[in-house]
């Protein structure tokens, strides 16, 4: 009985979910012109010195060629704020939630919400375990590549989104 009860509780709670089921995925905010003109507006290739990128998005997550090539691992998270293990679990549910039924609904809406209130996170293999559920709740995940003259100005970067 207890069992049945649950599965009725879950289809009661799954309703609205199914009944908005129409909503697109808007993948206006986490687009790479919009997450470049947000987050890396300073970026500019022939002017922008390795320092102040250094500054503004810390360590890199890769170096080559004696620090002419940088490579950013970074993801999109909430501003500021460590993420309690309550709250990863509720967002890793509405989240599976939204792609099964699918009901971009909350996945929009919390992508909105980013764009006001988000950062990007770099991320290394110094601070990755401390940040491991900001990674399994990100919104999404871009590879930032710098390539640097030999004076340390950036001759060209290239943004991509890798997930999702």
């Amino acid at each position: 009985m207890t069992l049945l009860r649950r599965v009725f509780l879950l289809f009661m709670m799954l309703g609205p979910l199914f009944a908005c089921a129409h909503d697109k995925l808007d993948e206006t905010f986490i687009s790479e012109p919009y997450v470049r003109e947000r987050w890396l507006p300073y970026l500019a290739d022939g002017k922008t010195e390795k320092s102040e990128i250094i500054r503004r998005l810390g360590e890199p997550t890769s170096s080559f060629q004696n620090g002419a090539i940088l490579g950013y691992r970074l993801i999109l998270v909430e501003e500021g704020r460590e993420l309690p293990e309550e709250e990863y679990r509720k967002i890793i549910i509405q989240h599976d939630v939204a792609y099964v039924t699918p009901y971009y609904g909350w996945v929009n809406k919390r992508r909105n919400q980013l764009s006001e209130k988000g950062s990007l996170l770099t991320l290394r293999e110094e601070n990755k375990d401390d940040r491991l559920l900001d990674i399994l709740t990100r919104e999404a995940e871009y590879s930032l590549v710098l390539v640097f003259d030999d004076q340390g100005t950036l001759a060209l970067h290239n943004l991509r989104r890798i997930m999702p």
